[in-house]
């Protein structure tokens, strides 16, 4: 049902329901003082206080929890009794007229407003006046023998359970179908379960009512004699009833909230595991999980996203790339840009996240935006192509917010962007990449969200599950395996391996350099016999510190050689760091990106490098790089002779010689200066 046309029923229902029942109420009441004799007529008016007194005094209890009515409570009072027992005594038309008023008043008491007093009074009229011909069909038909006489008890006693079991019946339809209309609960269950809980109130009634008969055809003080103690008994059965269901709905409230808590506990640990798992393959820092997120909320919040939605792009801020664990490592850190192929394999991780995240029962919405995350508002993203508003809102969300922050941080393969250039390229990707009202948004309101981030720093981050990988101990790294190590080629051999005559000759050269040094006079020989077979403005020979985990340049030669003697490179920083990290050569990326932000200020016109790992065997002991500003590419014929060359190098340090001490070795006191040779 359309929430227009639940709003409709809501007001529409109450209005018939209140309209039949001042309509029958009138109608009675008109009856009453016209058909009934003054005497009745009295006597009735005498029991209408008692009826409104006895409706100062309610029991209340809550609803049941499965109709999602936590404000809701079901009120009972002693007047059904004695609504009852008018009806027995003085027919249809007394029994509405009393119960119509005494609606109206304990309604009143309960809540100052009109059309729910009306509605009470509407509705106690109408379930008045079906237990009033209930009574009346059961004597008229089940005793027509003493129908016209006063009747015996048994007869009153039956007609007065009837009359009790038809008034809780009514009385619980016409509030099941009140929430049906406005609440959309099925009608059915809601009657049931309003019955279950209003029955053991309702049946005594009907015996007290019966009992407060028969005092009365003595006489009324008789009725108030035997009356008075059976209702206060009713009263306080009442409220130990309600008091044990109180205290059953706060046990099972309290054993809810204990699930609800361990489902969370679970939730979060679930997250903060997944978290480990991207965090040893592609790392995620705290600070940027933690502004993607408070950019990704407060957009949601403010485009009307809902509670559910907005702990989704919370979780999504932090897992949306989970599903990296199905890329090859050498993809994800690869310095550079990818090849068609490798991107295939990295489109796949969307969908391999939304496969690992929808095996969990998340209590929010995470997986579209894990799924959808890559989408476009072209319809030229992946890995569905969705386009505009098919596009999860969420997920068009952290699109968004998730590519400002991460542009403004390094990358293996393009350097950090300032916040202004951040914003021009959202801005440009708008319409296109990113869904305009998103952008809109966020770029409107991103002040506001800077000053959040602000406020946030100086307090304890959370670090989301996500810590330092845990490292091999010595012991473990010296294992191997039960069926002995396979030879690999720590390089792949490039085709057309033929040589000319220059390059022949430069390769001859080069080895006999290497073979007429020792020590660190070799390492100065290679550089700079390598500058005349392969062009370069600047040579870094990196290798192995055995003293720790990391890597220094050796030695290096041409422009700014003094700035790269003796940097240490961890594995897997920059290009030289993933060369050494995956054992594979790299060419033609951003020389950029092999160095930190102070060392790259001086390659700034630099265009171009190749990176080759040293191995021999199994052994690695170190990396070769080559940085140009005058090629544009290294070409095949330029990899094939580094290739040869570092195998010549790795072939000269597998003889013996010391890396941890060609590495210490002190700078040479001149610098080698090397020309570029771009015609060969």
């Amino acid at each position: 049902m359309s929430q227009e046309n639940r709003a409709a029923k809501g007001y529409i229902y109450p209005a018939v329901v209140t309209t039949a029942g001042i309509a029958l109420w009138l109608a009675a009441t008109a009856s009453f003082f016209v058909e009934t004799a003054w005497r009745e007529q009295l006597a009735v008016l005498a029991l209408l206080p008692l009826a409104v007194v006895t409706g100062l005094f309610p029991n209340s209890i809550p609803l049941p929890s499965s109709l999602k009515l936590p404000q809701e409570k079901m009120t009972f009072t002693l007047s059904d009794a004695l609504v009852l027992l008018i009806a027995c005594k003085f027919g249809f038309a007394a029994c509405v007229f009393v119960a119509g008023v005494e609606g109206l008043t304990s309604s009143r008491r309960a809540v100052r407003r009109l059309s729910s007093n009306l509605y009470s009074f509407g509705m106690m009229s109408l379930a008045a006046a079906a237990a009033a011909l209930t009574l009346w069909l059961v004597l008229r038909y089940g005793f027509a023998e003493s129908f016209n006489t006063s009747p015996a008890f048994p007869s009153i006693a039956i007609g007065a359970l009837a009359a009790s079991i038809v008034h809780i019946s009514v009385n619980t339809a016409l509030v099941a179908v009140l929430f049906a209309a406005r609440l959309g609960n099925p009608v059915m269950r809601s009657w049931r379960e309003n019955l279950l809980v209003a029955a053991p109130l309702f049946l005594p009634t009907s015996a007290a009512a019966s009992l407060m008969y028969i005092a009365l055809q003595y006489n009324a003080l008789m009725m108030i004699a035997i009356g008075a103690p059976i209702l206060v008994a009713i009263h306080f059965g009442h409220r130990q009833y309600r008091d044990s269901l109180h205290e059953k709905i706060a046990l099972i409230e309290s054993a809810q909230q204990e699930r609800i808590h361990l489902m969370e506990k679970a939730h979060r640990e679930t997250i903060e595991a997944l978290a480990v798992t991207i965090n040893a393959k592609d790392e995620v820092t705290h600070e940027h999980v933690m502004r993607v997120q408070i950019y990704a909320a407060g957009v949601a919040r403010l485009l009307g996203c809902s509670d559910a939605e907005i702990e989704a792009l919370k979780a999504g801020a932090l897992l949306h790339d989970i599903g990296k664990i199905a890329v090859p490592d050498y993809i994800i850190n690869k310095p550079g840009k990818l090849t068609a192929a490798e991107f295939e394999k990295m489109k796949v991780h969307t969908l391999v996240g939304a496969q690992i995240l929808g095996r969990v029962a998340f209590p929010y919405p995470v997986v579209p935006v894990v799924r959808h995350h890559h989408e476009r508002w072209d319809g030229l993203g992946y890995p569905d192509a969705l386009a505009g508003e098919e596009i999860p809102l969420t997920a068009r969300i952290l699109s968004v917010v998730d590519c400002f922050d991460a542009v403004r941080e390094d990358r293996q393969y393009r350097k950090a962007m300032t916040r202004e250039e951040a914003l021009d390229f959202i801005m440009s990707g708008s319409g296109t990449m990113y869904d305009p009202r998103v952008v809109g948004t966020f770029i409107t309101h991103l002040p506001e969200f800077e000053a959040e981030i602000l406020a946030h720093r100086g307090h304890p981050a959370p670090n989301y599950g996500i810590t330092p990988a845990e490292e091999l101990s010595e012991a473990a790294r010296i294992v191997r395996p039960a069926a002995g190590l396979a030879e690999s080629n720590a390089t792949e051999k490039l085709e057309n391996a033929n040589f000319s005559l220059k390059e022949l000759r430069g390769l001859y050269e080069l080895a006999q350099g290497l073979n007429s040094t020792r020590g660190y006079d070799s390492l100065v020989a290679f550089v700079e016999k390598l500058s005349e077979i392969v062009p370069f403005d600047s040579c870094a020979l990196t290798l192995l510190d055995s003293a720790s985990t990391d890597h220094v340049v050796a030695h290096a030669g041409g422009k700014h050689a003094e700035k790269l003697r003796g940097r240490r490179i961890a594995t897997g920083e920059g290009v030289t760091g993933w060369v050494l990290a995956n054992r594979q050569p790299f060419c033609n990326t951003d020389p950029k990106l092999d160095f930190p932000p102070q060392l790259a200020e001086h390659f700034a016109d630099y265009r171009t490098l190749a990176a080759f790992p040293i191995i021999k065997g199994t052994e690695m002991y170190g990396a070769l790089t080559l940085y140009s500003s005058q090629l544009t590419e290294y070409s095949t014929a330029h990899r094939r002779l580094l290739e040869e060359a570092v195998g010549l190098i790795a072939a000269t340090l597998s003889t013996g010689a010391d890396t941890a001490t060609l590495a210490a070795r002190p700078p040479i006191p001149t610098t080698i200066l090397l020309e570029s040779e771009l015609n060969m």
